[in-house]
C-alpha cells in the first residue's frame, strides 16, 4: 500500500511522462527551507505562580516557566515567505530523553507569542520570542520543546521544525 509520498511521487513521475502543455514549467520547483534555531539554547526553566490552564473543566497550575526567541533565518537566494502558522509542543524528558507518560496523564502547557513581524525577506531573519508555562505529569521541570513553522512560499506551505532542550 503506499503512503502519501509514495502517491504523491507517482503522481510527479506521471505528469512527468504525459508531458506539459506549453508554456507550463518543465523544471521541478525548488523546495525552499527556512532555518530555525532557537536562544538561548538550552532553556531554563524558572519557578511561576498564578498561571493555570484549563482541560476538560478541570484547572491546573503551571509551575514552571521559560522564555526563549526562536529565530527564522531564509538564505539570500529564496523568495520571501509570510509566517503562517507557528505551534509549540512540550513533553517531559529525563536525562534529555522523552518519556511518555502514562496513558491518562498529560503535559499541560500554555504559551504567548510575541512576533515582530509576519514576512521573511530573501537573506533576511524574523524573531519570535516566546513565554511558555507548563506542567509535566512527572512534577519536574525537564522537557524537550518543539517548536514548528509553516510559512507561506510561491511554491506552496513549507514547514521547518527544531527541538530544544529544557535543562533539568
Amino acid at each position: 500500500m503506499f503512503g502519501r509520498t509514495q502517491r504523491a511521487l507517482a503522481l510527479i513521475a506521471v505528469l512527468s511522462v504525459t508531458g506539459c502543455e506549453e508554456g507550463a514549467p518543465t523544471a521541478p520547483t525548488s523546495y525552499q527551507r527556512v532555518e530555525l534555531s532557537v536562544a538561548p539554547d538550552p532553556l531554563v526553566a524558572v519557578p511561576s505562580t498564578g498561571v493555570t490552564v484549563t482541560v476538560g473543566g478541570s484547572t491546573f497550575d503551571l509551575p514552571w516557566k521559560t522564555s526563549f526567541a526562536l529565530i527564522m533565518n531564509l538564505p539570500e537566494n529564496a523568495s520571501p515567505v509570510d509566517i503562517a502558522i507557528l505551534a509549540v509542543n512540550v513533553q517531559q524528558a529525563t536525562d534529555g530523553i522523552v518519556v511518555a507518560p502514562a496513558a491518562s496523564d498529560d503535559e499541560r502547557f500554555r504559551f504567548t507569542p510575541r512576533p515582530q513581524a509576519n514576512r521573511i525577506e530573501s537573506g533576511g531573519e524574523a524573531v519570535v520570542e516566546f513565554d511558555l508555562w507548563y506542567l509535566l505529569p512527572n512534577g519536574g521541570q525537564e522537557a524537550l520543546v518543539t517548536l514548528t513553522a509553516s510559512f507561506d512560499t510561491p511554491a506552496g506551505l513549507t514547514t521547518s521544525t527544531v527541538d530544544v532542550q529544557v535543562a533539568p
